[in-house]
């Protein structure tokens, strides 16, 4: 069974690290712009648009996280497995916490 953002509220800890790894990407925005140019065609569309909310000031994440699922609606399975393992790294480059997505 998926976690969902409404099953699992975010703690203060993985709040203060979301907030430091939005400001790290905000710091250097084209950070992961290298990983996303990697990525095929059609999964950058999502990864730049993931990119874009990151940089955003959207304080409530499960507003965030509800966005962030809803790019992935639609894709085909190999595009979300890419999506996934580029999220997973940029997840461990700007040290966020690892929430359902």
């Amino acid at each position: 069974a998926e976690i969902s953002m409404a099953d699992m509220k975010p703690t203060p800890e993985m709040i203060e690290k979301f907030k430091e790894g939005r400001n790290k990407l905000k710091a250097n925005p084209t950070m992961i712009d290298e990983a996303i140019g990697k990525l095929s065609a059609e999964a950058q569309v999502p990864a730049k648009k993931f990119r874009d909310m990151m940089l955003s000031d959207e304080e409530d994440l499960d507003k965030f996280h509800a966005e962030a699922k809803a790019l992935k609606e639609g894709l085909s399975d190999a595009v979300k497995k890419e999506l996934d393992e580029h999220r997973a790294a940029v997840v461990a480059k700007l040290g966020l916490p690892k929430g359902p997505a």
